[in-house]
């Protein structure tokens, strides 16, 4: 029944006509409230189905598709996207193709080691249980943990030394050990696998016998030493044939296939149809990628999208244009229709007729022609059935509703032009009959019901025993539980009679039989919300802070209770109540400081409004911790004191190792992590703001659109760049390998907890990042400067911002590259340093928006290059 309350609505709204109040009664009926019907009034929205409650009503017209669309629109079972890789059950040989440099050695391993020279020798080398190769004349070789690269240097140059007059040294595994990984998730057999050395995740995935149908092709972890080390993304390596995602295992891995977080079906003119699974992030236009993109049948103007939320469905047509601003969802549905299937002149004639059909569109394009014609054959009692309503009937189509009465279109006294794919629905007259109602209202009203059968006679307080309220609510913008009471005393009544809309108060107290009449909406109240109520909070160190009620005889040890009194943090020598008073036309506040023992002995009365403060004792805080990682003597956690510095831990630690890079130190503070977030998300949030100004600044459809658009993009780049660029809290100092000296400086900082300190070792680099050809990390030459490192880069690239070429240090700290022709310049290069040569960026016209993107820009390749100093945290 919502459904034709609704085209009423819409229809009314088309012909800029006013309800009746019968109409509003009928919408009234159906559940609406009178922002619901402000809603309905919008003839541009593009849904075909209308939520009823928690139904969807699915229109007739749906029934009697043909059964040749059923399967375009259905096909065949789909299969999910990748599925297929897990029918090839082949297994990895190791031995028939070469060991790659990164792998890294195992207990067990055999090594084959063959030299040749003035004698030839040949020696089968196995990994013992300490992590050595025994070579005769070499002697032990420690090289567990090395990957396959480093170790082959390492035995040639022994070997070379041991035997000089060899003349060619091979070194190769021929016996790979196996390890031992767990796999687990969604998987089809999850569980312990004893794999070769030589595996990796896809290799072990297919040992399990591929991924369960609710498990994630795109988010598989692997986890080694109980963190999380590398996440596999199958889709990376199917669609684009990307074999650098992959992973060589190690003994005691595992990996952990989630459950799917998105998933899309996908059919029709697409290069493959599937079940398509996004990540967070990725977009229709990510989707049809994914699908190898349209296929030349593709009609990009009439794509379908079928959605479920809210209990309901809802079906658009859509452009390709129009398709990539949706946000994908999970369970969306893409149907992309053949060119000549949506192109053919028909429209449907569906509801209460005798043959609902498909009809070709005349060629006047009326609505009266077609009509006139279907009647002219049938006549009126054999094309229309029996209760008919002709006085209303809709035209549907993709982007409005118009309503019509059939006898004024018969007679011609209104028409309507059609077009290729309305839908004309012909009601009966039942459909639009309900039986009376009232309407219960408010915050205290239990959704489930809110519509109750009106009889004659009925009251409110009848209705009082009819409705079910709500018993409490927890409110999510704060820390207390506010319990909803009904107030009986008073509701408020909205009537409509007499062509017109009333509201009144009525008071129950007074008048507990007042009649109800059909179709009145009553809406009732929280005591809370509409009488006032005498109140006092309490917070700090008490068990169950909040905000409590309270009489006049209402004293501190009754609020302690309450709040479930005091924790042992709790200062009794001191507690503060903020005590409000009027004062002539103005409100003020006063602060009592009392002491909590005799406040108690006294039982002190509290008064309404009172806010009471329960302090913690003087340094009872929660224990802190640093933390110092690297090349220090004893790395870990410290539990640290207030006041504590940095040069104290470190001696703690034992200081630096020989080879550690103290000018390289990286430390990292929580606070400033969290601060540099929220700068960040304020400028994307202010770009976002921009770009909605001058889109609604904008008036016309050609460069101002293109410019908004590319802005659009931009805004959405740098949102992803964001999350993988995170800050990560970095503060520059200058760290001395003389602790004597760092004391006496200004970096020796006072302690937070959750600091870290990272100490690297020598780092003998320089790296060159951005827009250079050759992105790339040089051995550091004391004799080379800026511009040599630049040219051994390439050079930059046209896209270089050649004035914003800045250098960031070891020690954090930036530098911008300058260089002055006239009075030299400092292009000097230290270990550590990184080269960071920047993207000159589209203003697009707007050089506000381009000096915010390159600032975030800056801040992400900031962060970057610290990274890439010490190699990562």
């Amino acid at each position: 029944m919502r459904v034709i309350y609704s085209l009423l609505l819409i229809c009314s709204l088309a012909f800029s006509a006013t309800l009746t109040p019968s109409q509003m009664q009928l919408a009234k009926s159906a559940g609406f409230s009178d922002a619901d019907i402000k809603k309905g009034l919008n003839k541009n929205s593009k849904k075909e189905s209308i939520d009823i409650g928690k139904k969807q009503v699915v229109r007739n017209d749906v029934k009697k598709i043909t059964e040749t669309k059923k399967n375009i629109e259905e096909g065949t079972r789909i299969k999910r996207y990748g599925s297929l890789f897990f029918n090839n059950k082949n297994k990895l040989d190791p031995y028939s193709v070469p060991t790659p440099n990164n792998y890294n050695i195992n207990y067990g391993d055999k090594l084959s080691l063959k030299i040749y020279g003035a004698k030839n020798e040949s020696f089968e080398l196995e990994v013992d249980k300490n992590g050595n190769i025994n070579i005769p004349q070499v002697s032990e070789l420690k090289i567990i943990g090395l990957q396959y690269k480093d170790i082959q240097k390492l035995v040639m140059d022994e070997v070379k030394k041991a035997y000089p007059n060899s003349t060619n040294i091979l070194l190769n595994i021929s016996e790979f050990t196996s390890i031992q990984v767990t796999i687990t998730g969604l998987v089809n057999a999850p569980g312990l696998y004893n794999l070769s050395s030589f595996s990796t995740i896809k290799d072990a995935l297919i040992t399990s016998g591929g991924i369960l149908k609710n498990g994630s092709y795109r988010n598989i972890y692997l986890k080694r030493a109980g963190k999380t080390y590398k996440t596999f993304d199958l889709y990376s390596l199917i669609r684009y044939g990307n074999t650098n995602i992959d992973t060589v295992l190690k003994s005691g891995d595992v990996i952990l296939v989630k459950p799917i977080n998105k998933e899309i079906k996908l059919t029709g003119e697409v290069n493959y149809n599937a079940l398509f699974e996004l990540k967070n992030g990725e977009n229709f236009r990510d989707l049809l990628n994914f699908a190898a993109g349209f296929n030349p049948k593709a009609n990009k103007n009439a794509i379908k999208l079928k959605r479920y939320e809210n209990n309901s469905i809802e079906v658009y047509t859509l452009s390709k244009d129009e398709l990539y601003k949706y946000t994908p969802k999970s369970g969306d549905e893409i149907h992309i229709y053949p060119t000549s299937e949506l192109s053919a002149k028909l429209v449907k004639i569906v509801g209460n007729v005798i043959v609902p059909s498909e009809k070709s569109i005349p060629g006047d394009n009326k609505l009266s022609t077609l009509l006139k014609n279907e009647l002219k054959q049938f006549g009126k009692n054999g094309y229309f059935l029996n209760d008919t309503n002709y006085e209303f009937a809709v035209v549907k189509n993709d982007n409005n509703l118009q309503g019509f009465n059939i006898d004024n279109v018969l007679n011609k006294k209104e028409d309507i032009d059609l077009k290729i794919g309305d839908v004309i629905t012909i009601f009966k007259n039942s459909e639009f009959k309900e039986k009376p109602y009232v309407y219960a209202n408010g915050e205290v009203v239990n959704d489930k019901k809110r519509k109750y059968d009106f009889s004659d006679g009925m009251t409110i307080s009848n209705l009082f025993d009819m409705v079910g309220f709500n018993s409490e609510i927890i409110e999510k913008d704060s820390n207390f539980r506010t319990t909803l009471n009904v107030d009986k005393s008073k509701v408020q009544i909205t009537r409509y009679e007499n062509n017109s809309k009333t509201t009144f108060l009525v008071n129950t107290n007074t008048n507990k039989n007042f009649k109800l009449k059909k179709y009145d909406e009553v809406k009732f109240f929280d005591f809370s919300k509409v009488n006032d109520e005498m109140k006092v909070s309490i917070k700090g160190e008490v068990f169950i802070p909040g905000s409590y009620n309270i009489n006049e005889n209402t004293t501190i040890n009754d609020i302690v209770n309450i709040s479930g009194g005091l924790t042992k943090k709790a200062l009794m020598a001191r507690f503060e109540i903020s005590r409000y008073y009027t004062e002539g036309n103005e409100r003020k506040r006063k602060v009592l400081a009392l002491d909590m023992n005799k406040a108690l002995n006294l039982k002190i009365k509290i008064f309404e409004d009172d806010e009471i403060t329960i302090f913690p004792i003087a340094n009872w805080n929660e224990k802190m911790y640093v933390e110092l990682k690297g090349l220090v003597r004893y790395p870990g956690k410290y539990a640290i004191e207030q006041g504590e510095k940095l040069s104290s831990v470190i001696l703690r630690a034992g200081g630096f190792l020989q080879n550690s890079f103290v000018e390289g130190a990286v430390f990292t503070r929580e606070e400033i992590r969290l601060l540099q977030e929220k700068r960040l998300e304020e400028s994307l949030d202010r770009l976002n703001d921009q770009i909605v100004k001058s889109s609604a600044d904008a008036q016309g459809l050609g460069e101002e659109k293109d410019g908004a658009v590319k802005k659009l993009q931009a805004v959405k780049q740098l949102e992803k760049q964001a999350k993988a660029n995170r800050p990560i809290g970095r503060v520059s100092l200058n760290l001395y390998y003389d602790l004597n000296r760092f004391m006496n400086s200004t970096y020796d900082l006072v302690l937070k907890d959750k600091d870290i300190l990272y100490i690297p070792s020598i780092n003998d680099t320089v790296s060159v990042v951005g827009e250079v050809l050759n992105q790339n990390t040089f051995v550091y030459d004391s004799e080379l400067d800026t511009d040599d490192y630049l040219s051994k880069a390439g050079g930059i690239t046209d896209l270089a911002h050649e004035e914003y070429i800045y250098i960031v240090k070891a020690n954090g700290e930036t530098q911008k590259y300058e260089s002055n022709y006239f009075w030299g310049n400092d292009k000097k290069m230290f270990k550590g340093d990184t080269i960071v040569v920047p993207m000159q960026f589209d203003s697009m016209s707007d050089i506000k928006f381009a000096k915010d993107v390159s600032q975030i820009l800056y801040q992400f390749a900031i962060t970057a290059a610290s990274l890439k100093t010490v190699g990562g945290i």
